[in-house]
């Protein structure tokens, strides 16, 4: 017997303590799982609150609602509720509640959860009645200057639909920052906006990110509820298990003791499948932060070397410019200038493309020659596809020029070229169609740029997704989300549209449609600058160039004084003033970036002095947007330039000056 005990009883404790310690593992096993489950459905949710807000912040930042066009937001909200079903809802209120664009929102009853609206898109509250069971996003925008509230109206099914099924979870909600029920899978149509239960409320108020607390739910089941708190709206997660999950998971283990092993190397197994996934998860999140970080390091560093660069391709372009000029060169040498340049000049382009890249660079929207911006383009995309696919270009011959970025425009058909090649098998043709007999959203004549390939085309769901911002169907590492994003805003910001046309195995159209024009304005500023470029007109003027640069400072004074103009040239804002103070000039020239006094603080100063004066800033300064507020109503002349295009900047700038006076 004390034989057989000594056997048994080990094998007793074993089994007691196997038991003891399984059924301590499972109720850790089912709390994390309670817990990862609540971490999913409120990412889930984050990930549906920041489509909606980003289709809010589209609309409250588009060109449409700052001209106060209502009929064209609106239907850019129809747009938008085509690719977005569950928006129902869209108005817009000035600063004393009156409406001014109301579509597809009936009367109701509304309950706000936060304070006054701001320049970000955010939950702001529940209505519900008139048929709508919906949740309140707002954001401020302006209409002509003037402050209105955007309210986009979404369906709450939405979030209801990302709530596990009761065959998992007895009772899952989602509740709001104070604690109203958002999303139910019990009761969800009377439960909406409402407060939850006493358990809830007290696990939203704790603070705490993530918690398993005890309760009891509106229905009166005992409960264990796992919850996760957003980080981005405050919302959070619960999905309630009753408390015999958690309570007495011995009972189960008591009844598969004769399988504990195999469960104990399933579940072995599955932590082991966990854990590996987590560390995937891991490297992938580390992967796409690393390369979100090499992006804004090397946009930091492009931004900087293009600064530079331009200040250094300022006098060479203009010395190459004014020996061009020079009447006793033979041919051999205005052909060896006119070389030197054309190359300096793609150079300055290349650093236009490189503050591009940075996006430090605000759109210059101007008159763009289509023929000679083909020209330009099929040079470079042929360059960058290689001899991998054919380029084509079919172009209408009376396509006229468009208004947009000149430089940004070049990079989004080359980002469109890209697509297509990924897309496209090799040796597969690539085309561009250019035509000009088109309509646009506002009844003005456009111009279509169709990039079509014969590749792989994309699913109704890439296609509907394609130009959401960081959206990829390419490996990490391989593709950064941005390329038809960055098309789209430079299109949007000429005021034109994109359409994406593709189905699976057949290839995409992508079409780009821009604003046509006729270029009149620009032909007559250059008469007149062409008047101030020659020597011994009546428009002699009286200059002074401000440029902490020797180099380029004494470029742009030989450019003036061989125009035949009077030039003072000084090399800061102090010596500036001074000889302001001594003299008056008709245009102050100055640099934007200055030790001391920065060509804004110069202006301010200046006109304290001389009221009126007119002044044209030259800068290689790649934050354009920066630079827009410091000098609100002063013209300016990216650096590097030509003569030509100095006097143009110097005549707008004084025709500018005489229509203020």
């Amino acid at each position: 017997m004390l034989i057989a005990a000594a056997a048994l009883v080990p094998l007793l404790l074993f089994a007691i303590f196997q038991i003891g310690y399984s059924s301590r593992e499972q109720r850790r096993v089912l709390e994390a799982q309670a817990l990862s489950a609540s971490t999913a459905v409120i990412l889930r949710a984050d990930g549906e609150v920041m489509r909606l807000t980003t289709v809010l912040d589209a609309l409250g930042t588009s060109a449409v609602l700052e001209r106060g066009e209502l009929d064209a937001l609106a239907q850019r909200v129809v747009k938008f509720t085509q690719l977005h079903p569950d928006i129902t809802g869209f108005e817009v209120r000035d600063r004393s509640g009156r409406v001014l664009l109301r579509q597809g929102v009936t009367d109701g009853e509304r309950l706000r959860s936060i304070g006054p609206v701001n320049d970000r898109a955010i939950f702001a509250g529940f209505a519900n009645g008139g048929g709508c069971r919906c949740l309140l996003f707002e954001r401020s925008g302006e209409i002509r200057g003037q402050p209105v509230a955007l309210t986009l109206f979404s369906r709450s099914e939405t979030f209801a639909r990302l709530l596990p099924p009761r065959s998992e979870y007895d009772v899952s909600a989602l509740a709001g920052p104070q604690a109203r029920f958002i999303a139910r899978s019990l009761g969800h149509e009377e439960r909406f906006s409402t407060l939850s239960s006493t358990y809830v409320q007290q696990a939203v108020r704790s603070g705490k990110a993530s918690d398993l607390y005890r309760g009891q739910t509106l229905e009166g089941l005992e409960n264990y509820s796992a919850f996760t708190r957003s980080r981005l709206t405050g919302w959070s997660a619960h999905l309630a298990l009753g408390s015999a999950y958690l309570d007495n998971p011995a009972r189960r283990f008591f009844a598969s003791l004769g399988v504990a092993a195999l469960l104990s190397l399933v579940l072995a197994g599955l932590l082991i499948w966990f854990a590996v996934r987590q560390m995937m998860d891991a490297r992938r999140f580390a992967e796409r932060m690393q390369q979100a970080q090499k992006m804004e390091a090397l946009g930091q560093l492009t931004g900087g070397l293009a600064h530079d660069f331009n200040n250094l391709l300022t006098p060479v372009i203009g010395t190459l410019d004014q020996l061009q000029r020079r009447d006793g060169l033979d041919e051999r040498g205005r052909r060896l200038a006119a070389g030197a340049l054309t190359s300096a000049q793609r150079a300055a382009r290349l650093t236009q493309q490189l503050l591009a890249f940075s996006r430090r660079q605000r759109l210059a929207i101007g008159a763009v020659d289509v023929t000679r911006l083909l020209a330009d383009v099929r040079e470079l995309i042929q360059r960058t596809l290689g001899a991998r696919n054919r380029f084509e270009i079919e172009a209408d011959p009376v396509a006229p020029c468009i208004l947009t970025d000149r430089t940004q425009i070049e990079l989004a058909l080359l980002n469109l070229a890209i697509n297509a090649r990924d897309a496209s098998p090799e040796g597969s043709p690539i085309t561009l169609r250019v035509e000009a007999d088109g309509h646009g959203r506002e009844g003005e004549e456009v111009i279509r740029f169709s990039m079509i390939d014969r590749g792989s085309g994309m699913s109704e769901e890439t296609r509907r997704r394609a130009l959401e911002p960081f959206f990829t169907t390419k490996p990490t590492g391989q593709g950064t989300g941005l390329g038809l994003p960055q098309v789209f805003a430079v299109v949007e910001q000429s005021g034109g549209t994109v359409e994406i046309a593709s189905k699976e195995g057949e290839g995409t159209v992508v079409t780009l449609a821009l604003r046509a024009c006729a270029e009149p304005e620009k032909a007559a500023a250059r008469a007149e600058a062409s008047e101030l470029a020659a020597p011994g007109t009546s428009k002699t003027l009286r200059l002074l160039v401000v440029d902490d640069d020797p180099e380029v400072r004494g470029t742009i004074a030989r450019m003036l004084s061989e125009a035949g103009h009077a030039v003072d040239a000084v090399a800061n804002g102090t010596s500036a003033l001074a000889a302001l103070a001594a003299e008056k000039f008709d245009l102050i020239v100055t640099d934007y970036l200055m030790p001391l006094m920065s060509g804004a603080e110069l202006i301010e100063e200046a006109r304290r002095v001389r009221p009126g004066v007119p002044f044209l800033i030259v800068t290689g300064f790649s934050d354009t947007e920066q630079l827009r507020r410091a000098c609100l109503d002063t013209a300016t002349l990216a650096k590097p330039f030509t003569a030509d295009e100095l006097m143009e900047a110097i005549a707008s700038s004084l025709k500018a000056s005489r229509q203020e006076d």
